[in-house]
């Protein structure tokens, strides 16, 4: 596990009424809630801005996998459930404007 550090934090009462609430609903402490939140609010919005890096080249499948920390496998999935076209990292490369790597001869594998 982890080591835990203590972090302090403002919210709109609102707000914290709200997790308040989830807390309840989940039969968690308000500190457990906050964790869960934030390690689920982190995974969406880091997922978001993968796809996104992926989707301008700005990052290949097996970046966005290691940025996620999630195998290559699940971030093909990923990909295909947000639409996005599978893109090779040899291709990518080209569509950068590399020189230096060299296109394979022949037919590339399908998979």
């Amino acid at each position: 596990m982890d080591p835990v550090r203590r972090v302090n934090t403002t919210m709109p009462e609102s707000l914290l009424r709200r997790v308040d609430l989830y807390s309840q609903l989940n039969l968690e402490d308000r500190a457990t809630a906050i964790r869960q939140l934030v390690a689920e609010g982190l995974r969406v919005k880091m997922q978001q801005t993968a796809l996104e890096m992926y989707r301008r080249g700005k990052i290949t499948i097996r970046q966005g996998a290691e940025m996620l920390g999630i195998t290559y496998w699940e971030m093909n999935e990923l990909l295909r459930e947000n639409h996005l076209p599978l893109v090779s990292d040899i291709s990518l490369a080209f569509r950068r404007g590399a020189r230096s790597v060299s296109r394979p001869k022949g037919r590339l594998p399908r998979g």
